[in-house]
């Protein structure tokens, strides 16, 4: 479980991490290896049960693909 929220906040330093222009291509390649459902219910999951830390970094992450 410690590895996979490990995991699930690198993802979200990851999305943040990303340029403008690199949000679409890498929504698509997500959808393309059909991860993206995943990664959305990871960051849904920091925001309903993380620290404030995480909460922050996933909704932050969320809103720069267009969930929020």
């Amino acid at each position: 479980m410690k590895h996979e929220q490990i995991a699930e906040t690198k993802m979200s330093h990851s999305v943040l991490g990303l340029d403008e222009a690199e949000i679409g291509p890498f929504i698509l390649r997500c959808v393309k290896e059909r991860s993206l459902s995943k990664l959305v219910a990871n960051l849904n999951n920091d925001i309903l049960n993380g620290t404030s830390t995480e909460r922050d970094s996933a909704e932050k992450a969320l809103g720069r693909m267009g969930f929020l």
